[in-house]
């Protein structure tokens, strides 16, 4: 196993049981103790990648936020398409991004989502350009926020509807 591999499997390994750990408790009681017997490995080499868990956190929210950008990108005039994307991209990461929404873990995580210029400018396209600037302000905040609700009610679902489902609700029943 190459060095590279020997980091990605030890990373993994590390976000994995962060990931168990938070179903059961906050960030906040986690120890490093307990994150690397979880993950079985020892602490000096969760200290080689990290200086805390806060760290591994950040860096998984920063995983998250890089997917949804590289979904939003993809298709930077096709809005349907790109929330279609993103969607998929969190029902593919659902026990995560579950963790994120409802935890508190990061409370700031769904302001970081939505202060992405890629769904600041998918949003704006449904906005459209007639309004006056604070009207368009609070349009963007309104969808923004009802989508992320939308979203963090579809992920918490036993039974979800599909990305593209969702997306019908959103973009043609909600916006229409």
């Amino acid at each position: 196993m190459s060095e590279n591999q020997r980091i990605r499997l030890t990373k993994t390994l590390l976000k994995n049981a962060l990931i168990r750990l938070l179903k059961e408790q906050n960030i906040y009681s986690i120890s490093i103790r307990e994150l690397c017997e979880s993950a079985e490995i020892n602490r000096s080499t969760f200290y080689k990648y990290y200086g805390s868990q806060f760290d591994l956190l950040t860096e998984m929210e920063n995983d998250l936020i890089g997917i949804v950008t590289d979904s939003i990108s993809k298709y930077p005039s096709e809005p349907e398409l790109s929330f279609y994307d993103t969607c998929k991209c969190i029902e593919d990461n659902n026990e995560l991004f579950r963790i994120l929404f409802n935890n508190n873990v990061d409370p700031m995580f769904p302001e970081k989502i939505f202060a992405l210029p890629c769904i600041q400018d998918t949003i704006s396209q449904y906005i459209g350009e007639s309004s006056s600037e604070a009207e368009r302000e609070y349009k963007f905040h309104f969808l923004a926020y009802g989508m992320y609700q939308v979203i963090k009610v579809w992920i918490n679902k036993d039974k979800r509807e599909s990305p593209q489902e969702i997306v019908d609700l959103i973009l043609r029943k909600m916006l229409a």
